[in-house]
């Protein structure tokens, strides 16, 4: 697979970078000009669940760039997730924080308009397969807010366990407080029983990255 290579990594990033599809979703890599959908669907209700708060464009920009930088590094993917037919970013997804390829962070957010029409559900579906199969990854785990019982429930659905608790681990700079983190981790052997049925999605090559 060009863009993928089976050393555990993503390579060839200035040719190709994956976008992924599903029967309701398009992913794809972000863009700079979607700022301005970033900074648009993150409000309050979202940032109380979130370490981030973009005030700006320029701040929802500067998301888009610190992932671009991090792909470019290898050391994180991050898809902007649309709904089809649209090109619109609703919300985006993916890994970061990669240790040797072999486990990464797994984090995501959805604009609160789109909330309980199982979105994210369809999308992690695409997006953790991925990670498993074609990054190669032994381990996935995700940090949330102990009061964010909808994202710890999802990931609860894709066979995540609780590992503990990280008292005042995160500083939510625009609430000026120290958050818990509750760590929630998936191993490759957890995920190959639930992911009997095989990939959720295709990928089709993006030429134009």
């Amino acid at each position: 697979m060009e863009g993928i290579t089976k050393q555990g990594g993503l390579v060839n990033v200035c040719r190709f970078s994956p976008i992924l599809e599903t029967e309701r979703l398009g992913l794809r890599q972000l863009r700079y000009e979607d700022g301005v959908d970033i900074h648009a669907y993150f409000n309050e209700g979202m940032a109380k669940y979130y370490d981030w708060l973009p005030k700006t464009v320029a701040e929802g920009r500067g998301f888009v760039r610190f992932f671009k930088t991090g792909y470019q590094e290898e050391q994180s993917i991050r898809w902007g997730i649309t709904l089809k037919p649209y090109d619109q970013v609703i919300g985006t997804c993916g890994f970061s924080d990669f240790d040797h390829f072999s486990r990464a962070e797994l984090g995501y957010e959805l604009s609160e308009q789109y909330w309980h029409r199982g979105i994210m559900t369809e999308a992690l579906r695409a997006i953790i397969p991925f990670g498993f199969n074609e990054i190669e990854m032994h381990r996935i785990q995700a940090s949330v807010f102990p009061a964010n019982q909808a994202s710890i429930s999802l990931l609860e659905k894709f066979g995540f366990q609780k590992e503990g608790l990280l008292r005042e681990y995160t500083y939510v700079k625009h609430r000026d407080v120290w958050e818990d983190c509750l760590v929630l981790a998936l191993l490759k052997s957890e995920f190959v029983r639930w992911n009997q049925g095989g990939p959720n999605y295709s990928l089709v090559r993006d030429i134009h990255s």
